[in-house]
C-alpha cells in the first residue's frame, strides 16, 4: 500500500515536470535569531503592568515581523512565582493570538524556553536545554508547525 502511494505520488510529480521530492516551506521566522546566546532574565511582575518592552529588552526586536501582528496591539502578562518578585512565565499576545512566551523551567530567574508565535502556532523555539543560562537551540518551524530546522548553538 505504502509502495503503491508513493509510486503514484512520483508519477504525479513527473507529470507535473517537479521532482517528486516535496521541499519543506520556509518558516515565519526565517532572518529572525536570538539577540544573544544569553538568555534573558525574567522581569518581575510589576515590570509587566509597566514598560514590559524595557522589561523584555532586545528579545521582542522583530516579533513583530515573526508574527505578523502589530506591535502597538501587543500586550504582556506574566505568573508569579510564589516567593519571588520574578514571574516563571510571562506571554506576549495580540488580541486573541499569542507572540511570544518565556518560561523559567528550573526557577533560577532567567527563561529557558522563549517561543514566538505567529497566529498562534509556535515558529520559533530558544532553549536552553542543560540550564546554564545560554541558548543551546534555536528550532524553525512553518506556519503549521512543521519542524524546518534546528540549529544547534555553540
Amino acid at each position: 500500500m505504502v509502495r503503491l502511494l508513493a509510486m503514484s505520488l512520483l508519477g504525479v510529480g513527473l507529470a507535473a515536470g517537479r521532482p517528486a521530492v516535496a521541499t519543506a516551506q520556509g518558516s515565519p521566522a526565517d532572518g529572525w535569531s536570538p539577540p544573544s546566546r544569553e538568555m534573558p532574565t525574567m522581569p518581575a511582575a510589576e515590570a509587566l503592568r509597566g514598560d514590559w518592552r524595557t522589561a523584555l529588552g532586545g528579545w521582542m526586536r522583530g516579533v513583530e515581523a515573526v508574527s505578523g501582528a502589530d506591535a502597538a496591539q501587543f500586550r504582556a502578562s506574566g505568573d508569579a512565582r510564589p516567593g519571588s518578585p520574578r514571574v516563571r512565565f510571562v506571554r506576549v499576545t495580540s488580541g486573541p493570538y499569542p507572540v511570544a512566551a518565556w518560561s523559567d523551567r528550573n526557577g533560577d530567574g532567567r527563561a529557558d524556553l522563549i517561543e514566538l508565535f505567529r497566529t498562534g502556532t509556535a515558529v520559533a523555539q530558544v532553549v536552553d536545554a542543560d540550564f546554564d543560562g545560554r541558548a543551546d537551540v534555536v528550532r524553525y518551524h512553518t506556519a503549521d508547525g512543521a519542524l524546518v530546522r534546528e540549529e544547534r548553538l555553540r
